[in-house]
């Protein structure tokens, strides 16, 4: 009797410490530390660079842990669109494509009260939704001319698409094309939106009311701006299977003289040619003057984070450490000052060139749209089937018609 009366103390004890030890993580999202923030990034970004640099920092000033979950680009949307719809709190603060911003922009958090003085031109508004900031800047990137300065003497450095077009002849020969065309992915719609600022378009396929303006005389003069370069002995016969790495390529192995390409790859073909060797001067001019489209990246505050008060500390840290992106491989950042500091050093050239291009009054963002995935493949082939000798008009029109069924 004594031992059956120990025995039923002893699990009436053992009870009591299990709810003890449930009770330790109540409220809690899956038992997570009060005292740590989670932080999505693009695995193998500097990104991803930057957070394991700082985590330790931020940890020393506030107490709190920084955990990264580095995720490559294509697995991040689904994964933040995931959490959202389950309305969970995997993670604290999330590194995201300015594209993304309109499909979350309801799950995060605003951030109305940040100092906005020193983003980079075309930065706060590209940000902003209904009124709303959605995050910090991270970085922007924008095509600049990158070119053989070993060839191309200052005064002949081109401004214009007619500059442009007229050089490019002249610089080929038998060895080498004078520039190329992008004609493949999302590469080629940035080139054939920024072709279309250049041209005058006032809004980026949608007009300030919201009505679909690719049909407008700007996208016409963007696309037939194209085909006659692609089509011109100076640039190479495969465009449609030309983008971004694979002018880079041509350009670093002396296969072009110039080319109109992300800021980023100006200090990648400074190291592979040498300083003396390649110059960079801000995108070109059409009719309507100097523009380009920006491929923005943002920092932001998930609306369901259990540590909301951390995390808008920690982007703020984040922002304060933007300079140090500049130390790291792609060299851009997304602060006005950084990039005035940085273009003052050898070999940061390409900031200079940001500048002036995002300053002019044509550059702007993409459409600020949920379906922007969507309409993106809709303008791949308006530009692939342009190219490959469609009427321009025609695939205009009927680009049109998809996008207004796509809707916003």
């Amino acid at each position: 009797m004594k031992k059956r009366w120990i025995s039923i103390m002893l699990a009436v004890v053992m009870t009591g410490v299990l709810l003890i030890g449930c009770g330790a993580n109540a409220g809690k999202s899956g038992g997570k530390d009060e005292n740590s923030i989670t932080v999505l990034v693009e695995s193998g970004s500097p990104a991803e660079t930057l957070a394991k640099e700082t985590a330790s920092e931020f940890e020393e000033e506030t107490g709190c842990k920084v955990i990264i979950d580095a995720v490559a680009y294509t697995g991040m949307y689904d994964k933040l669109s995931t959490e959202i719809k389950a309305k969970q709190a995997a993670h604290d603060v999330a590194c995201m494509d300015v594209v993304w911003l309109a499909a979350f922009a309801g799950a995060i958090e605003p951030l109305n009260d940040a100092d906005t003085s020193d983003f980079l031109p075309t930065l706060e508004a590209s940000g902003t939704i209904d009124g709303n900031l959605l995050g910090y800047p991270m970085w922007v990137n924008t095509k600049v001319l990158i070119y053989r300065k070993d060839l191309i003497p200052e005064e002949k450095v081109p401004k214009t698409w007619e500059e442009y077009q007229k050089l490019a002849e002249e610089l080929k020969t038998d060895e080498m094309y004078g520039t190329t065309v992008f004609g493949s992915g999302s590469d080629a719609v940035c080139s054939f939106l920024d072709f279309a600022c250049q041209a005058g378009a006032d809004g980026l396929i949608f007009d300030e009311d919201g009505n679909v303006n690719i049909t407008n005389q700007a996208y016409v003069d963007a696309l037939n701006f194209m085909i006659e370069t692609a089509d011109a002995d100076y640039t190479p016969s495969d465009s449609l299977a030309t983008a971004s790495t694979e002018s880079q390529e041509l350009f670093t192995n002396g296969k072009t003289a110039m080319q109109l390409n992300w800021s980023h790859q100006y200090p990648a073909a400074v190291e592979a040619l040498g300083a003396d060797k390649v110059g960079c001067a801000p995108m070109i001019a059409g009719s309507a003057g100097v523009g380009a489209t920006t491929g923005p990246w943002y920092e932001s505050v998930m609306k369901n984070s259990e540590n909301k008060e951390m995390a808008k500390k920690y982007v703020e840290f984040m922002y304060e450490h933007n300079a140090d992106y500049m130390d790291l491989t792609l060299k851009i950042a997304g602060r006005t000052s950084v990039y005035e500091n940085a273009g003052k050093i050898e070999g940061n050239e390409h900031t200079t060139a940001v500048l002036e291009t995002l300053e002019a009054s044509q550059s702007q963002a993409r459409p600020m749209v949920t379906t922007w995935s969507q309409i993106e493949e809709v303008l791949v082939g308006v530009v692939e089937s342009s190219l490959g000798g469609d009427d321009v008009e025609e695939a205009l029109e009927s680009a049109k018609k998809q996008i207004e069924m796509i809707g916003k």
